[in-house]
């Protein structure tokens, strides 16, 4: 007796699976963490991650330094960085992102850029501060 094609193709492998889904060559939407800064899956790559542009759909994710937090955020807390990486799963545990687009409201200031990025603002200054 043979068996209905339903059911062979439930018997199918999770690599096969990814690789039906790859023939498309769309990425999946992974984590949004702001208008412009999102995550997507490469199915026809294996485990390889893109970034996207959820507002443009185009691959420059871009955003204020909140959103790319958001963004961390979104992907510390993904069951599949639990596989990988467990203590930092555990390390974000009840560190909540914002939705799409809230903001902290705590934007990153001149001196706070020109604090970190010393060296290439003093170069671009002549050495000056």
């Amino acid at each position: 007796m043979t068996e209905a094609p339903e059911q062979a193709t439930a018997r199918t492998t999770a690599e096969d699976r990814i690789h039906a889904l790859g023939t498309t060559y769309e990425g999946v939407i992974v984590h949004e963490g702001g208008k412009r800064c999102g995550l997507q899956w490469t199915p026809w790559v294996g485990d390889w991650f893109v970034s996207y542009s959820p507002r443009n759909g185009n691959s420059h994710a871009e955003g204020h330094w909140d959103h790319w937090v958001d963004l961390a955020l979104y992907i510390l807390r993904d069951p599949m960085t639990a596989k990988v990486r467990p203590a930092a799963h555990a390390a974000v545990a009840g560190v909540e992102p914002l939705d799409l687009y809230t903001e902290t409201g705590a934007d990153l200031s001149y001196e706070d850029l020109a604090e970190r990025f010393a060296p290439e603002v003093d170069r671009a200054n002549g050495g000056v501060r």
